[in-house]
């Protein structure tokens, strides 16, 4: 063989297996880059996800002190109606400020669920605020809210990827229509 046509081929080999080498890490790199930054925003979606869960649980539950006080649960204690109506305000704020988050981060189902969720538990707000609530409107805009919160939990699993089954079936034994206990405001 030609001594020129020898170096030639080995030079092309060089470069044909330094093309190579190049191309391999380029790829495997950009896979670690792209694991590396779904990781960081799978973090940050669940962390923006459990917040405004949280928040909007946080009215949920001041929902349900107003109704106890009410006389539209028979659980819990009284509590305030002028200081809890001003916790429901402030915790409305607190959910607004955790939905910028989801909205920034969110997946367009788990984010439709979490609105969804947030506008049924206004609904249970709008029932409390009546003179006289109605307890079986009540208890169904309550059962609506709680297969809401599941959905959005549904939804928010699928989005970061947690692969378990469904949520446990949710019970109502506390929203049972019972009379309030003797000694209650609103016994009759």
């Amino acid at each position: 063989m030609n001594p020129i046509v020898a170096q030639v081929l080995t030079i092309v080999g060089v470069l044909l297996g330094s093309a190579a080498t190049f191309v391999v890490t380029s790829t495997t790199e950009r896979t670690r880059w792209r694991r590396a930054q779904s990781a960081r925003w799978d973090d940050k979606r669940l962390l923006a996800y459990s917040e405004y869960a949280n928040a909007v649980k946080h009215m949920v539950r001041l929902c349900r002190r107003i109704a106890e006080t009410k006389g539209l649960l028979s659980t819990g204690q009284p509590i305030d109606l002028d200081s809890a109506f001003t916790a429901l305000a402030e915790a409305e704020t607190e959910r607004a400020a955790r939905w910028e988050t989801v909205l920034l981060l969110g997946e367009p189902t788990t984010i439709s669920a979490a609105r969804a969720w947030s506008e049924q538990v206004w609904r249970l707000e709008r029932i409390l605020r009546e003179d006289n609530p109605d307890s079986s409107s009540f208890a169904d805009a309550y059962r609506s809210a709680m297969r809401l919160r599941n959905e959005f939990y549904a939804r928010a699993r699928v989005d970061l990827d947690i692969a378990s089954g469904p949520l446990p079936e949710l019970t109502w034994k506390a929203l049972e229509p019972q009379p309030p206990p003797p000694g209650h405001p609103a016994a009759p």
